[in-house]
C-alpha cells in the first residue's frame, strides 16, 4: 500500500480529542508501524474507518481506501 497520488509510504492520523494532535505511521506492507511518540499514546491506532492522511501530499481518505487503491 502506499499514497494513491504521490507513492509516499508515510501517513498520519489526528487524535480524535484534539484534531491538533497527529500520530505519525509508516506502512510497510499492509502493517501500521507508528512512530516511537506514537506508539505510546492510546489514541494512535488505524482502523478501516480511520481517516488517514499523506504526510507528502493532500491526499486523505478512510484508511479502507487506501487498502483498495
Amino acid at each position: 500500500m502506499k499514497c494513491p497520488v504521490c507513492g509516499s509510504l508515510n501517513f498520519f492520523v489526528k487524535d480524535p480529542d484534539d484534531e491538533y494532535e497527529t500520530y505519525d505511521f509508516e506502512l510497510k506492507g499492509e502493517d501500521v508501524i507508528f512512530d516511537a511518540e506514537a506508539a505510546e499514546s492510546d489514541s494512535a491506532e488505524v482502523k478501516s474507518e480511520t481517516e488517514v492522511f499523506c504526510e507528502k501530499c493532500s491526499w486523505h481518505d478512510k484508511f479502507q481506501e487506501l487498502k483498495n487503491s
